[in-house]
């Protein structure tokens, strides 16, 4: 699956050359089938772009042709229009060419300007995090990585491939670790109540050891973790789980009967809810230090802060736009009217990207105080 990590981000910030050209487009119609619907509106905004580079960047039509070509040739090929998520976005510049399929929806907009327009491209790496599933049951453990719209396998090194080739065990003996509930078929583990206490140990001494293998696996990840599991079996682990982000609530029933497209939207509806925690603890840190000069609600104080590394943490609006420049000279913005102008609220974003800040780009209806951007100053 494609992921938008910080790499991806800053390796667009850092992009030189301009004329930048960033178009984001709705593509939820594919899932009507209006594939021909999208081609249309995409070529709608390359007439846009071409608009722009015409009247802003005094570009002549051979001039033009040649600085969209692949993008034509994308609007025209049928296959591709077929085969999209809720969003697109496509990045041009002189040699350069790239576009990322949405697993959230965005909204229709093209920009043409001195360095790419991300807000959205931000706003996606937020909303369609990954999470990792682990399937696991005496038969069988899996691990995969998730997202909203995809999910794929995780091959782990050392992970044990069930309870029997973990022990050793002959068939007779494996089946004392496992019976089948006929009336809800699931796997049910032996090991609470009547199964001996060498059962006990052999089925705790096999949880641990994937709970090690899976702590070597995720160790320098911040992502959640979903147990697919029996309801007989999640407590057992949940008590000897060393990963600190495991969720909770597990995916109750026997995973090996559920294909991949089941295990992914029921893994995230356990684990959605989790996701945007962070922000309320953001918008929470706000509102605490609104009152002091730790925090900042105006736009060019902000762009500012966020140039000179000041800005630790920005939240804003994903539809505000403002045209100008910041003139490093004068501490000061200007609005010049011509091609030289860009989108100030994109570029405090970016700023605060590159400086090792945190960005949540979101929507109006979210932002503190009914605000277009705030800001948590590092000092």
């Amino acid at each position: 699956m494609t992921e938008i990590k910080l790499d991806t981000l800053k390796d667009l910030i850092q992009y030189q050359q301009s004329p930048c050209v960033s178009i984001y487009l709705s593509t939820k119609a594919v899932h009507n089938g209006e594939f021909k619907k999208l081609e249309i509106e995409f070529k709608n905004r390359l007439q846009e772009v071409e608009e722009k580079l015409k009247e802003q960047w005094d570009y002549k039509q051979r001039e033009v042709d040649e600085f969209l070509e692949a993008a034509a040739s994308l609007a025209a090929d049928s296959s591709f229009w077929q085969q999209q998520k809720e969003g697109l976005a496509v990045f041009i510049a002189p040699d350069r060419f790239e576009y990322f399929k949405f697993a959230v929806d965005t909204y229709d907009k093209s920009y043409v300007s001195p360095n790419f327009n991300l807000k959205q491209l931000i706003a996606e790496s937020h909303d369609n995090q990954k999470y990792y599933l682990l399937a696991m049951s005496p038969k069988h453990n899996q691990l995969y990585q998730a997202t909203r719209n995809d999910i794929e396998e995780v091959e782990v090194e050392n992970l044990p491939l069930n309870i029997k080739e973990f022990l050793n065990l002959d068939d007779e003996a494996a089946e004392k670790h496992q019976s089948v509930n006929t009336a809800g078929g699931s796997a049910v583990f032996h090991g609470q109540g009547g199964a001996s206490d060498d059962d006990n140990e052999d089925l705790m001494h096999y949880l641990k050891e994937i709970d090690r293998v899976i702590n070597l696996e995720l160790k320098d990840e911040d992502s959640y973790l979903v147990i697919a599991a029996d309801d007989s079996v999640f407590p057992l682990y949940k008590n000897i789980n060393n990963y600190d982000k495991l969720v909770e609530e597990n995916l109750s029933g026997n995973a090996k009967q559920m294909n991949k497209k089941e295990l992914r939207e029921k893994g995230w509806k356990i684990v959605e809810p989790h996701l945007h925690d962070y922000l309320k603890d953001v918008k929470d840190k706000y509102l605490e230090l609104k009152s002091g000069d730790k925090t900042s609600a105006d736009l060019e104080g902000i762009v500012e802060a966020a140039h000179y590394s000041k800005v630790d943490t920005l939240l804003l609006n994903k539809k505000a736009e403002k045209g100008g420049v910041f003139v490093e000279a004068e501490n000061e913005i200007r609005v010049i009217g011509n091609n030289e102008d860009y989108d100030l609220y994109n570029f405090a974003a970016v700023q605060t990207v590159e400086n090792g800040g945190k960005v949540y780009v979101l929507d109006k209806e979210e932002m503190p105080d009914g605000e277009d951007i705030v800001a948590i100053y590092r000092y």
